[in-house]
């Protein structure tokens, strides 16, 4: 029985034909067929003795780090994943005025401070985050400026206080959930100290006064949020009196000309906790999987004279029960100089066509463009990327399963 099951296996694997009219693809024109490749190391490990005439290489490595100023979410706290290690998103924000011309009267005085965030989601654990630090930092940061997600600000840091008092986290099952905290009143004071001569514009309040640094420090790592600058409860308010008036405020938004950037930790492959069976996809500057096309000129031999009518990618993952995986995954390609491109199946086909999102358990790509031009373009590159889709603004981490990443094409004779 043993023996019948393993010769079951390697058929499975192998180059074969298929006329089942059920088949996706196979009614496109008649008398076609099917090759399926699969992981070279599951193939071998049926049958060492007959390699296969091509198969795929999958490995895991390190993300580079990603663009993230002016996202759309800026993420906040930490996850220490069994697995994937240490997660941590951190940002800076500079906060804009949301009118000119401020007249804060006589001698106006601080009675309290507010800093809120809508946010729009989370992953992991919402009740975990136990402390944030926030912090004013005396640097300026740029709208107009690139900035990525591993950028260093030499010393501006170290001698900054935390200015939070308390925060509270409502429900993510209510109307509009925000993040609320309460800053210490010395820093609203060092606002209003700077005068109505630079409370005149944006540009001139934000050449004398720097930005929040905003950290998440919990004893238990096992939350980060999405916040939304953007959200109707997100907004930076000052409540004082002056000689005249005992109710005032003075509000600033945190988008619009607010300059923000989000800031991960880096991740070394060393710190992912890596199974021989698995590969793996991270958010936030973590980890990507190449897939590799193997033995392509024994393909290309064998697909001379025939006409591609359908070319997919296709993989199950594993894991769900603390961390979910992506919504959504990208397949991109390497070029010549190294760089990550998209395929033309999603900037011709459009993202419907080319697919992508998590079905069930399961990933599915149409890659039929890439496979005609990796047909007959030798220096077109054999090497696959899966990558993060929002990248930069989701926490999410997914887990392959090696043995099931099948690449299936279906071809038929000119």
């Amino acid at each position: 029985m043993k023996v019948i099951y393993i010769l079951a296996l390697i058929s499975s694997f192998l180059f074969f034909s298929c006329s089942d009219s059920n088949v996706v693809g196979l009614e496109i024109q008649p008398n076609s067929d099917i090759i399926e490749i699969f992981n070279g190391e599951v193939i071998n490990e049926i049958d060492s003795l007959n390699p296969p005439l091509y198969s795929l290489s999958l490995s895991t490595h390190s993300e580079d780090s990603l663009r993230t100023d002016e996202t759309t979410s800026l993420l906040l706290g930490s996850i220490n994943d069994p697995i994937f290690g240490l997660n941590e998103g951190s940002f800076l924000t500079q906060i804009s005025l949301s009118e000119n011309n401020v007249d804060l009267g006589e001698n106006p005085v601080v009675d309290s401070v507010v800093f809120s965030y809508s946010y729009s989601g989370y992953y992991g654990d919402l009740t975990s985050p136990t402390s944030i630090a926030v912090k004013y930092v005396d640097l300026n940061i740029y709208k107009d400026s690139v900035y990525y997600s591993n950028h260093q600000f030499s010393g501006a840091f170290a001698s900054t206080e935390d200015l939070l008092l308390d925060f509270t986290i409502s429900s993510d099952t209510s109307i509009s959930p925000i993040l609320k905290m309460t800053l210490d009143n010395s820093i609203g004071q060092q606002i209003l100290d700077l005068g109505n001569s630079t409370l005149v514009d944006n540009e001139t309040f934000q050449q004398n006064f720097g930005c929040f640094s905003f950290n998440e420090y919990s004893s238990i790592a096992n939350s980060i949020i999405y916040l939304n600058p953007s959200g109707s409860n997100s907004n930076f308010t000052i409540y004082y009196h002056n000689s005249i008036s005992d109710t005032l405020s003075l509000s600033f938004a945190l988008d619009g000309d607010a300059a923000r950037i989000n800031l991960f930790n880096d991740k070394p492959l060393s710190n992912l906790n890596i199974n021989s069976e698995y590969s793996y996809v991270q958010s936030m500057s973590g980890f990507r999987t190449n897939i590799e096309i193997e033995n392509l000129d024994n393909l290309r031999l064998d697909l001379a004279g025939k006409s591609i009518n359908h070319a997919s990618l296709n993989f199950n993952v594993t894991d769900f029960d603390t961390y979910s995986p992506h919504d959504k995954l990208f397949l991109v390609r390497e070029n010549s100089e190294g760089s990550n491109v998209f395929l033309t199946d999603f900037t011709i086909e459009g993202d419907s066509h080319f697919k992508g999102e998590l079905n069930g358990d399961s990933y599915d790509f149409n890659i039929s463009r890439y496979f005609h031009k990796l047909l007959n373009d030798t220096s077109y590159s054999n090497k696959l990327i899966l990558i993060s889709s929002g990248g930069a603004i989701n926490a999410h981490r997914t887990i392959i399963l090696n043995n099931s990443v099948k690449m299936q094409l279906i071809y038929s004779e000119l």
